[in-house]
């Protein structure tokens, strides 16, 4: 027992010193943020603006792309801009015509993988070079297929939140990824109230729900705590992995109760990471109660739903809530062309089987995967 108490010991001083190793001498805001629950620039509460960042993983599908833009529909922050989303993609069944669709609504695309394999504990052990192939390779074929700027494509999440650590830190370093949204924080102290995101200047900082984690140091790369949401005395990270509700009401009181949290302590970003086939497309209450949480946050004039890579420009510039609305302004993007192919492979032409693809360019001659994303002969 003793030997026991001992290791506690040390493990304990051992997380609290890598938890402490941040400070405002070695990492000086704006540019660099430490782990904490205060807000960007030294605003205070009442002149910093919630932000809530609503993401989605897998591909974009006929009918989830349904589900979004019914709820992109004349939506509008306080400054009259649209609301903003991020979509984690994955290449496996994405439409990429309807990506590009997303894209120039003024969606946030990122990467997910090329292939999304199981079983989850693989993705573990990968190397750089495994982890370059699976998000530099989305990232190709998003900006290929999608036509859509590659400098556009900005985020990562690992497929079931599973990362290699340093691994696919590394990875996303050599592929200039400006952030990364794939590790819970479920522990009580940093969920009530909630902290914000941070750099990884002095390393990785929160809760390492899911090993391993990164060890080394990341200068100019943000991480973003998946704060948990709670229900019916269960946490999760992932809101469809909680106790599902069952009605329309339900719906909208979960995610409301988790929003007041945020709004009501540290104003951190409030986040629903979802996977909407689970969700939304087993009840459609669960849409409708989304939309009501959506429709309530529309009456409140210091709430702005951003995709997460524009609030985390503007942490990295931190303006007070009289010119957040400027900062969130919405000049037209320059759309490229999509174009409506169907392609279709089989036999020597794809190497995990049959599959179709919807693409806005001509058809590659095989079917993109991993180690050849563009499809090349």
């Amino acid at each position: 027992m003793q030997r026991i108490l001992v290791v506690i010991f040390f493990l304990a001083v051992f997380l609290h010193q890598s938890q402490a190793q941040c400070t405002t001498a070695n990492c000086v805001e704006p540019a660099c943020k430490c782990m904490n629950p205060s807000p960007p620039g030294g605003l205070s509460l009442a002149n910093t603006p919630q932000l809530v960042f609503l993401a989605f993983d897998g591909a974009i599908t006929t009918t989830n792309y349904n589900n979004y833009t019914f709820l992109l529909n004349n939506r509008i922050n306080p400054n009259g801009c649209p609301i903003g989303m991020t979509f984690f993609i994955f290449h496996e069944y994405n439409d990429y015509s309807l990506t590009h669709s997303l894209y120039f609504k003024e969606q946030e695309i990122s990467t997910h993988s090329m292939s999304h394999l199981t079983p989850a504990a693989n993705w573990a052990n990968k190397s750089v070079a495994e982890w370059t192939d699976e998000i530099g390779g989305i990232q190709e074929a998003l900006a290929e297929f999608a036509n859509i700027p590659v400098a556009g494509i900005r985020g990562a999440r690992a497929p079931f939140l599973q990362s290699s650590g340093d691994a696919t830190f590394t990875a996303m370093k050599n592929l200039g990824m400006f952030y990364d949204c794939s590790f819970p924080e479920t522990s009580v102290n940093r969920t009530n109230p909630p902290i914000w995101p941070y750099t990884l200047d002095q390393g990785f900082q929160h809760e390492c729900a899911i090993p391993p984690c990164p060890k080394n140091k990341y200068p100019g790369i943000w991480t973003v705590p998946m704060v948990a949401l709670n229900r019916n005395d269960t946490v999760c990270s992932m809101a469809d992995a909680c106790d599902k509700p069952n009605t329309l009401d339900e719906t909208y009181q979960y995610l409301l109760d988790n929003f007041q949290r945020h709004y009501t302590t540290s104003k951190a970003p409030f986040g629903i990471y979802l996977t909407a086939n689970a969700w939304f497309q087993e009840a459609d209450y669960r849409l409708q109660g989304y939309k009501k949480f959506l429709d309530t946050l529309s009456t409140k004039d210091d709430v702005y739903i951003v995709p997460i890579a524009r609030g985390l420009d503007w942490m990295k510039n931190p303006k007070p809530l009289a010119e957040v609305g400027n900062f969130f302004s919405c000049p037209p993007l320059t759309q490229t062309s999509c174009g409506n192919y169907t392609c279709s492979y089989e036999g020597d032409a794809s190497p995990v089987g049959p599959r179709n693809m919807k693409s806005c360019v001509t058809c590659p001659d095989v079917y993109p995967w991993t180690g050849n994303p563009l499809g090349l002969p």
